[in-house]
């Protein structure tokens, strides 16, 4: 191996990789150095020209090169490439240990390819190369990453494989984790039981990684890969056991988080919101205001209540999905299941005070003899007919005798049967009960349609807006930080809350700044930097906050400022019913169409795959969960009717 203190080396990490700038540079010096005069002394010369080589060939070149300059790189590149083939053509049995034992591992995925590319295996013998790479030390996720040495090896690699329970790990990271990496490839000969034994051989193992065994208990279904419902269930038996070997040790020091509700007949607000704290734990506590709940208790009311004091909507759009802009760069490093859904600290607050809101304030209207399913069953049957003209929706309530298991059945067909309805409708232009009873096949979330045509506004696939929105509004983006004084979350709130001159500026974040200033984003005004446009910042900002905003909420200001964002080619209009976290949320609690580790809902009480029916417990919170979809399906429908073009001026609004 290359001494540590040996110079730093040119390394081409991607066509993506923000180095590329600064990195192109040096890369196109050595490729005109070594095309001269300068020769290949070791194997590391010879990866790190290739590395260089792999500017040339990607078109990455420094800003001040002219036609005429890269038209004499390619030649130069051509002559570097020929010294590269010369080199490996070179290595021989008697020299071939040699060589790699001065390897500087940074390379080691680049060996690989270039060994199979000159064929060395064919002179020195494939034994005998996969053996001077094994006592290389070289990783076994780096053997896996070139597809034809894989293919020269694979039985080699597949008793290697095997030969350690830990290299489960690997096949974790290579399929079964989110930012899996597809670059390897297994051998051919493995297995899909195989794979099985080796993943079992992982979890029983004496230190699998916790968030590992969490993944294997999260993913689909796939034999071919080893993974089975008896492998989930290994998993997640065992990730329970070290959940609970985590929390014994004396060393782990806990918070508890509890969130609760109360009901206060003083209280003048509907709704506040308090966090308390003491030593080892943080309530989040949402108090209600009794006087309030009692003056509200018509069937529309009702409705609008789980919209802004349970907190399920906000000016058109749901609160409870998770969103990627909450996440930020720590949740992303932790790792979590290729198929899982993507919950934070944020994703969990919400859930928990909505879920709790909803069986709170379901409890509460039940002393008063209301079910919620009835507010709902009115609004199909009512409301529909009474403020918009439209006839022929049901929906069937539960009977309040009903026990949680039934009732979750019922709750589950009739939301199905609501999204078959208002598809029809939107389709059609009226509901036609006879053409809906020939249409019994369900709708994917994503897929039921809207009446509005600019219902939502998401990114496009425009570079420029990717970047942008990673400079305003990301935590990694390196622009929230001048100086201890100067510092925020993100660039939009170090600027909207502080005094930033351009020149306190570092000088690396600069080229960014001016960047920004080239956009029309942010201006510098006797010196200091402001948004330009601060509305279409704040439009910038519900697309990162929510990855939607709902357009038909917006006012004449907003709504321009959006339109600018659209002829940009940075926005663009979409017309569902549900966002795509929306959908993606409904996914996730009710199906496994798109992910792996729900409570799938729907299908569990349609198929009888349910919980024990004894289980009253289970089947409570679950009816809860169900409740809040119900409840959150009617109200995107009504916020629909509301914008679209033939809704009248009488309408249902969102705040009380």
């Amino acid at each position: 191996m290359e001494d540590v203190d040996s110079p730093v080396r040119l390394k081409f990490y991607g066509i993506r990789d923000l180095s590329n700038g600064w990195l192109a540079e040096e890369a196109v010096t050595l490729i005109q150095s070594y095309s001269s005069e300068r020769k290949l002394l070791s194997l590391n010369d010879a990866l790190e020209l290739h590395n260089a080589l792999e500017f040339e060939k990607n078109n990455i070149f420094p800003n001040f090169l002219t036609a005429q300059d890269r038209t004499e790189l390619a030649l130069s590149a051509r002559e570097s490439r020929r010294l590269v083939a010369s080199f490996f053509s070179n290595i021989e049995v008697s020299n071939l240990e040699e060589h790699l034992n001065e390897l500087d591992f940074q390379y080691a995925k680049d060996l690989v390819l270039l060994l199979e590319r000159h064929e060395v295996a064919k002179r020195v013998g494939g034994q005998m190369l996969f053996k001077v790479l094994s006592d290389a030390a070289l990783p076994l996720e780096v053997m896996l990453s070139d597809r034809q040495f894989v293919n020269r090896h694979d039985r080699r690699l597949r008793e290697v494989m095997l030969s350690d329970a830990h290299n489960g790990e690997l096949l974790v990271r290579m399929r079964l984790v989110k930012d899996s990496n597809p670059s390897c490839h297994l051998p051919a000969s493995l297995s899909g039981e195989d794979l099985q034994q080796l993943l079992s051989a992982y979890i029983a193992s004496d230190s699998p990684h916790i968030n590992y065994v969490q993944a294997i208990a999260e993913s689909n279904d796939n034999d071919s890969f080893g993974v089975t419902p008896k492998i989930r269930l290994e998993a997640r038996k065992r990730h329970k056991d070290l959940i609970e070997e985590l929390l014994a040790e004396k060393r782990t020091t806990t918070t508890n988080t509890y969130h609760g509700l109360r009901l206060d007949p003083e209280q003048r607000k509907p709704v506040i919101d308090r966090v308390e704290r003491d030593e080892n734990n943080v309530s989040y506590v949402r108090s209600l205001s009794e006087k309030y709940l009692l003056s509200s208790m018509d069937p529309e009311r009702i409705l609008l209540n789980f919209a802004s004091v349970v907190g399920i909507l906000e000016r058109g759009l749901l609160t409870m999905p998770s969103f990627k802009g909450q996440l930020g760069a720590l949740r992303a490093l932790i790792i979590s299941g290729k198929d899982a859904y993507p919950r934070g600290s944020e994703f969990n607050y919400v859930d928990a005070l909505t879920l709790n809101g909803t069986q709170f304030y379901s409890d509460f209207l039940r002393q008063y003899s209301i079910e919620v399913e009835d507010s709902v069953a009115w609004f199909f049957r009512e409301h529909l007919v009474d403020k918009f003209g439209v006839a022929n929706f049901y929906f069937a309530a539960s009977s309040p005798s009903s026990s949680f298991l039934e009732r979750c059945r019922h709750i589950s067909a009739e939301m199905e049967s609501i999204a078959r309805q208002f598809s029809l409708y939107c389709n059609e232009g009226v509901l036609d009960a006879e053409l809906l009873q020939m249409t019994s096949a369900p709708r994917p979330w994503a897929a039921i349609p809207s009446l509005t045509e600019r219902k939502y506004l998401h990114r496009g696939s425009n570079h420029n807006c990717d970047r942008a929105m990673h400079l305003l509004f990301s935590d990694q983006s390196g622009m929230a930080y001048i100086n201890s004084e100067l510092k925020a979350p993100n660039f939009v709130e170090l600027i909207t809350e502080n005094e930033v001159s351009y020149d306190s500026v570092r000088p690396y974040q600069k080229e960014s700044i001016d960047w920004l200033i080239d956009e029309g984003l942010v201006v510098v005004d006797s010196d200091l930097l402001e948004f330009a446009q601060p509305v279409q910042i704040l439009v910038l900002s519900d697309i990162n906050n929510r990855e939607a905003a709902a357009y038909g909420h917006y006012g004449e200001d907003e709504a321009s400022a959006a339109l600018l964002l659209v002829q940009k080619g940075w926005l663009e209009f979409s017309s569902t019913l549900l966002t795509k976290p929306e959908a993606s949320y409904f996914n996730y609690f009710l199906n496994k169409s798109e992910f792996s580790d729900g409570p799938d809902l729907r299908n569990k009480y349609a198929h009888g795959t349910n919980a024990d029916p004894e289980d009253i417990s289970t089947h409570k919170n679950s009816y809860f969960q169900l409740l809040r979809l119900l409840v959150a399906l009617t109200l995107k429908i009504n916020d629909d009717f509301c914008l679209a073009p033939q809704a009248q001026s009488s309408t249902m609004s969102e705040t009380p």
